[in-house]
């Protein structure tokens, strides 16, 4: 499954030409498929010469039309926030509102914790097992986002983030900050660019400077006309790469790839996992009859051309069950039956 993305942030900020933007106009309904730009794949699929090459994609979606409470349970339904600031237009505030739109969140996911400690109160007082540590956990919580402080700047222990993970918050989710600024800004935003990067730090979360409109025009223009027009604003690549490759990244995902005449492809994963968690990824049955898997680098296989010829040369790795895949792995998975 993709990684979902939300696009948040007040009212007014440019969230829907940012969407259209980002989907290439092609997202339906307010939600769409971005590929998730990798120059690896680019030289894979150059090296082996694929009759499909497939990149890695995040699912986003665009924030509906409704009241404050159906725009935070869009947003807790989400992944990854990516946070738009109004960066353009007469006397932008983008730190302001979006500290302001923050406070929605802070107060819904105190209404949770509120909830759920009249609950494990209950649970502590009839002796449940494990209450008491769920209440201290939640009362941490309580006074954090009753000083207006995000979770996600709350420092946790595994066990104790896996406890508040079971009440969804929605202020615990990675983000990604979005200074949506007047094109004569570009390339480094100006003020509105500087002021959404220092809230975006103060939460350890990226920040990226862009014009919306302008990805919006650059969208529908070839690559050549595309790479020409960004030459003029003194842009070096697209601010939408910059977002995918920032959610890829806040989300706890790698990319690593498989590759033969057939298809060149990314495959999303995350961090750390166990070759057969990877190899689930392409087919669910592949997890449970996971033999071993053959491991080499884009550089090894570009340079060889083809996974069959490192493997005639002895020179793929051969890794079992306990192997952590790594980001730019390129692997050929074993399966049994």
């Amino acid at each position: 499954m993709p990684v979902n993305v939300a696009v948040v942030g007040p009212t007014g900020a440019g969230k829907t030409t940012l969407f259209r933007a980002l989907t290439g106009g092609r997202g339906a309904d307010g939600v769409g498929m971005v590929d998730v730009p990798d120059g690896r794949l680019t030289r894979l699929a150059e090296a082996v010469k694929p009759a499909k090459t497939t990149p890695a994609q995040v699912r986003v979606e665009d924030t509906p039309p409704g009241s404050r409470a159906q725009r935070v349970a869009f947003a807790r339904q989400a992944d990854v926030l990516v946070k738009v600031a109004r960066g353009f237009g007469p006397d932008p505030e983008p730190a302001a509102e979006l500290e302001e739109f923050a406070l929605d969140l802070v107060l819904a996911d105190l209404a949770s914790v509120e909830k759920r400690l009249e609950v494990v109160g209950k649970e502590a007082r009839a002796g449940k097992k494990d209450a008491a540590a769920e209440t201290e956990v939640m009362e941490v919580a309580k006074r954090h986002l009753d000083a207006g402080q995000q979770l996600r700047t709350l420092t946790l222990e595994p066990d104790q983030r896996a406890i508040l993970l079971g009440i969804f918050p929605v202020t615990l989710k990675p983000a990604v900050y979005v200074a949506n600024v007047a094109e004569e800004l570009l390339p480094a935003g100006g003020d509105p660019a500087t002021r959404v990067g220092k809230l975006a730090a103060a939460e350890g979360a990226p920040s990226i400077a862009l014009s919306a409109r302008l990805e919006a025009e650059l969208a529908e223009l070839d690559p050549a006309e595309q790479a020409e027009m960004r030459v003029g604003y003194g842009i070096d690549e697209s601010g939408l790469g910059r977002i995918a490759r920032a959610v890829w990244e806040v989300g706890g995902l790698i990319t690593y790839f498989t590759a033969g005449e057939p298809e060149v492809r990314a495959w999303p994963c995350e961090r750390d996992a166990p070759a057969p968690i990877a190899a689930s990824k392409i087919h669910t049955d592949f997890e449970k009859h996971f033999i071993r898997a053959e491991v080499t680098s884009v550089d090894e296989l570009v340079a060889a051309g083809s996974m069959d010829a490192l493997r005639a040369a002895g020179k793929l790795r051969i890794e079992g069950r306990d192997y952590r895949v790594q980001d730019g792995d390129v692997i050929f998975f074993r399966i049994g039956r």
